[in-house]
C-alpha cells in the first residue's frame, strides 16, 4: 500500500514474508504510518509493533483481482 492509503479502520490483508502467499492474516488498521529506519510502518490488529505497509492490501482489492 501505499502512505497516501493508510487510514485508521480499513480493512488490509497483511503478509509477514510476501512470497508465502499463503500465509496471511487479515487484519484492519489502527494507527497513522511512520517512518522506521527508512521503511513506513503502521500498527494493525492482532500484531505487536509496526508491520511494513509494503506487506498490507487492502481487502477489498484483494476480492476484486480474484473475482
Amino acid at each position: 500500500m501505499k502512505e497516501s492509503e493508510i487510514k485508521i479502520g480499513k480493512k488490509v490483508r497483511y503478509w509477514e514474508v510476501m512470497s508465502f502467499q499463503d500465509e496471511f492474516i487479515d487484519s484492519e488498521i489502527t494507527s497513522e504510518c511512520w517512518d522506521l529506519c527508512g521503511t513506513m510502518v503502521c500498527k494493525i490488529k492482532g500484531k505487536s509493533g509496526g508491520v511494513s505497509i509494503e506487506h498490507l492490501r487492502e481487502r477489498t482489492e484483494i476480492c476484486k483481482t480474484t473475482s
